[in-house]
């Protein structure tokens, strides 16, 4: 990882790798990857829906779900771990807040466009369509689907 290009990874690209869709290696030549704790959170998430079947409300009363996917939960904490992780300070909450009642974003979705602004992030790589105009706006370059980040990565 030579390179000084910084970028967040949403939870969409990192449970595309887990489906084989993208390599996380190919980005990972190109950028330094970041995350925060909404990520983090979202990905455990679907992944634990994923590998037990399961709705939340029925793993939320059934501990035992989860526990029994220890092996499969820690390869994913591992993963995860590869990513720097960056704090959601009040500043970010105060500009996420901003984002909320100016572009219409969801909490998660303002929350890390929100890390990306702080953190002087200048690429957010991520297949919510939902976060396109906003990145405009604040002047965040946004790799939004497949071919736009093999493009990118492979000139």
């Amino acid at each position: 990882m030579g390179s000084s290009l910084r970028a967040f990874i949403d939870t969409n690209v990192i449970l595309k790798h887990l489906s084989g869709k993208v390599d996380l290696l190919d980005i990972k030549k190109k950028f330094k990857m970041y995350i925060n704790v909404v990520v983090f959170s979202e990905v455990f998430m679907v992944y634990l829906k994923a590998i037990t079947g399961e709705k939340s409300f029925t793993l939320k009363h059934n501990p035992r779900l989860i526990m029994n996917k220890e092996k499969e939960l820690y390869e994913l904490f591992r993963l995860l771990k590869t990513f720097e992780h960056l704090e959601i300070k009040e500043d970010v909450k105060n500009i996420a807040f901003d984002f909320i009642a100016k572009f219409g974003l969801l909490p998660n979705d303002a929350l890390i466009l929100a890390t990306c602004k702080f953190y002087n992030i200048k690429y957010l790589i991520s297949f919510d369509s939902d976060l396109r105009d906003a990145c405009k706006k604040v002047d965040i370059t946004l790799l939004g689907d497949a071919t736009e980040l093999k493009n990118f990565l492979n000139p």
